[in-house]
């Protein structure tokens, strides 16, 4: 099960091709794991993927190969103050707030109408 074949990560990704067997196979378990975990509907045959999400494919390969994506998060800055004389500086970060690169931004774009929706469900007793 994967959105993308290895044929196709060489076609759309350059320098994939010239990475070793067992790289590829990492690039592309990372690429299916990325979109499953933002909640997109995995599929059997990989021929039914839908042409977005092939690209949202390789554009996770490209940003993990570039080291955009999976590179680690920092800490989420809280505040930070700076006074020198009368210049004086503030930074304060939402808490839980994480910074996005151009190319997940784009990718979730793309994945969004392909998520599952979550749902609530009440459920009463009889």
């Amino acid at each position: 099960m994967s959105f993308i074949t290895e044929q196709e990560a060489i076609e759309h990704v350059e320098g994939f091709d010239a990475l070793s067997a067992s790289d590829k196979a990492q690039y592309l378990q990372m690429s299916e794991a990325y979109l499953l975990a933002r909640n997109v509907k995995p599929y059997e045959d990989v021929t039914e993927v839908p042409r977005p999400l092939k690209t949202a494919s390789y554009q996770v390969i490209k940003g993990i190969m570039k080291g955009e994506i999976y590179q680690g998060q920092e800490q989420a800055l809280k505040r930070k103050k700076v006074k020198a004389d009368t210049v004086e500086t503030e930074k304060e970060y939402q808490d839980g707030s994480v910074k996005l690169s151009a190319i997940e931004q784009f990718i979730l774009d793309l994945i969004k109408p392909y998520s599952k929706r979550k749902s609530v469900f009440f459920v009463r007793k009889i």
